[in-house]
């Protein structure tokens, strides 16, 4: 089994650069609740390196109910869109930041961080796979960015979400206890 895992690190890795990066970039809270969702999923493969299957499905368990929640939160108020004056339906439109290039060239940085403080011997624990150290570096470094970009308070939740994430994946390795 552990062999298999192995194998999924690398793309969970990439799904997760992806869904990090797509939360940064966009500012459309739908597809954001999308990506954290993914996002769980895929720090779920990575964590399943490390502890016992019962810790990883209580970690997607509480993953999905918090996206749950944040999606049932979001449908309450209209996913932040103002409603039309003379139909009274929301406005929807696909929002990409005025700041799209800067934005990704610091998701380039952050990647490019991570990898290297992934590899480096004092940044990691030891018994760490490196895939796992490159996913929760990775998810830290965009989850800050995120903080750091957004004025949205839901946007600001999604990446302070991802921080928690990436700071799970790393804690999961000094304590892989249920509790």
């Amino acid at each position: 089994m552990n062999g298999f895992l192995a194998q999924l690190t690398s793309p969970a890795v990439i799904g997760l650069l992806l869904t990090g990066s797509l939360l940064v970039v966009t500012t459309d809270w739908r597809i954001g609740f999308g990506a954290l969702a993914v996002q769980y999923l895929l720090a779920a493969l990575l964590i399943a390196q490390i502890v016992v299957w019962q810790v990883v499905v209580v970690k997607l368990l509480v993953g999905f109910l918090v996206v749950t929640i944040i999606v049932l939160t979001g449908r309450q108020v209209n996913y932040g869109y103002q409603l039309d004056s003379e139909s009274g339906l929301p406005q929807i439109r696909f929002e990409i930041s005025t700041g799209l290039p800067f934005r990704v060239v610091a998701v380039a940085t952050v990647l490019v961080a991570a990898w290297y403080f992934a590899s480096q011997s004092d940044f990691t624990l030891a018994g760490v796979p490196l895939g796992l150290s490159v996913g929760s570096y990775l998810l830290l470094g965009l989850g800050l960015l995120n903080l750091g970009l957004t004025e949205e308070p839901m946007n600001a939740g999604l990446g302070l979400l991802t921080l928690l994430t990436g700071f799970e994946l790393i804690y999961a390795a000094v304590e892989p206890s249920l509790a």
